[in-house]
């Protein structure tokens, strides 16, 4: 027997086997990486990259990557419910509604958020539909979005207007699902953030506030609008969108300002 020739093929095995092995132990980090504990791990890299651009992260980075699709909706008509709502002043604005009150609504005896919601419905249309959006509300602006299943529509918002503890007025946009396409796996969270940090959309300094999941759209004037899953990112500075099956960042319309009230009608 040629032993020498023995002693290189064994050499030869024991090599491929330990890159093998070596091999399936990256694969099991990268997978425990995809599917560890919400907020249990950030992958290295994107941790270092944010202690070097001193960005701080306020909230946990879901760890979850279900299987989502592209989603056809159409906007809601309000006409005919606008006609039953009474003591208000009516307007369409774009695609949606934008509405003042005659009198100013008390807010008392609210537990939650939910509670403020439903004290709502006899001056709104579709107002169950919704869920509270904390991480866009402030004083004066409580945001709701559209629920659709598990998820939300980022594009689909029910904003109400407050003043010295009183609702002034609500603006909001409602769509009808039309139909949904194929289920694909969506891009882990983590990639959105890396992607939105990787091309300078949160700066230095920055704080990252909340990493959802939900569908958005650009709502244009046609009767059928595409909504694509996402990863919304809201930090310091604004709130983006990634796509979470192209991975694209999705360009949001600039924050348009608040004009249902002028400051002199706040004040009976």
């Amino acid at each position: 027997m040629d032993w020498s020739r023995a002693k290189t093929i064994l050499i030869v095995t024991f090599l491929l086997l330990d890159l093998f092995l070596g091999y399936q132990v990256i694969m099991s980090q990268n997978r425990d990486i995809e599917t560890a504990p919400q907020g249990e791990l950030i992958p290295s890299s994107l941790e270092e990259l944010l202690k070097t651009r001193n960005i701080k992260l306020d909230t946990e980075i879901p760890s979850e990557t279900p299987e989502m699709n592209y989603v056809n909706v159409r906007f809601t008509s309000f006409a005919h419910h606008l006609q039953t709502l009474t003591g208000q002043i009516l307007g369409q604005q774009g695609v949606g509604v934008m509405v003042k009150f005659n009198e100013p609504v008390p807010l008392s005896n609210f537990v939650n958020k939910t509670e403020m919601l439903k004290s709502l419905e006899p001056y709104a249309a579709y107002a169950r539909d919704y869920v509270f959006d904390a991480k866009r509300s402030s004083s004066t602006v409580q945001r709701y979005v559209q629920k659709y299943g598990k998820y939300v529509i980022f594009s689909a918002p029910l904003e109400i207007v407050l003043a010295q503890d009183r609702m002034i007025g609500y603006k909001q946009i409602h769509v009808q699902i039309v139909n949904q396409g194929t289920g694909r796996k969506i891009i882990p969270a983590f990639t959105a953030v890396r992607t939105l940090l990787d091309n300078g959309y949160i700066r230095y300094g920055e704080k990252i506030l909340d990493v959802s999941i939900g569908y958005y759209g650009h709502m244009y004037d046609a009767d059928i609008q595409v909504l694509a899953p996402v990863w919304r990112v809201v930090h310091s500075e604004g709130v983006h969108y990634v796509n979470g099956l192209t991975g694209a960042i999705e360009q949001a319309p600039p924050l348009e300002k608040n004009k249902i009230i002028s400051n002199n009608s706040t004040s009976k």
